[in-house]
């Protein structure tokens, strides 16, 4: 078998074996990245296909292999696996960092409800830890409750200072009625939007650099 045969055989399964879970999970990522529920079916598939293409790709070349590659300067077949594990962490990176950028744009361009909530039961959940060990100030949590279209709603959240009971408050909702912690600020949308445009811009240039390796291997 000559050196280019067992660099495919080496290569080629490692390769496809990363592809796959980098198509698949990238949806499973958007989806995890806007805390909707994914399962832990797809995460243990990716999690299987990962370990399976490393698995194909770790027998060690043979001592004359690891010298001509050496002296021609290719990597051989670390380089592809290590570029393999980069596209895959491109593409999900892609894919969270573009998530978050359409959430985010979406959140900021168009204005959520808004209602008078009354924060009742005011009461100390415990003690933020100190460096060195020890506890410090008490943390604190208040129950909200506000009304939609005739329907009662709860929520308890933590707060910095305890409110009087009956204080009134306006919260953001969600569909469906449901207290929104916070608006995302003005400046976190072109933050997601340029780092969705790096995650994009490094797919392409990883599977460049891939192909390049690979074919190097194949020699």
């Amino acid at each position: 078998m000559t050196r280019g045969e067992a660099g495919r055989r080496r290569v080629w399964p490692a390769v496809v074996a990363l592809a796959a879970p980098a198509a698949a999970g990238a949806p499973v990522v958007w989806a995890w990245s806007l805390d909707r529920p994914v399962g832990a079916g797809p995460l243990w598939l990716c999690a299987a296909a990962l370990t399976v293409g490393a698995a194909a790709s770790v027998r060690p070349g043979r001592g004359a292999d690891r010298r001509a590659d050496r002296r021609t300067g290719s990597g051989g077949d670390a380089a592809v696996r290590a570029w393999a594990v980069v596209l895959l962490a491109a593409v999900w990176g892609a894919a969270f960092a573009t998530a978050q950028a359409v959430h985010t744009v979406q959140v900021r361009a168009h204005e959520p409800r808004s209602v008078a909530a009354a924060v009742t039961h005011c009461r100390a959940t415990g003690q933020r830890p100190v460096e060195g060990g020890g506890l410090g100030s008490k943390t604190y949590g208040c129950t909200y409750r506000w009304s939609v279209d005739g329907q009662e709603f709860s929520d308890e959240r933590p707060v910095d200072e305890p409110y009087p009971d009956g204080h009134e408050v306006r919260v953001w909702l969600e569909d469906g009625g449901r207290m929104v912690t916070g608006r995302p600020s003005p400046a976190a949308v072109p933050f997601w939007i340029v780092l969705a445009l790096l995650g994009l811009a490094a797919v392409p240039y990883a599977a460049v650099r891939l192909a390049a390796q690979v074919r190097e291997a194949d020699r």
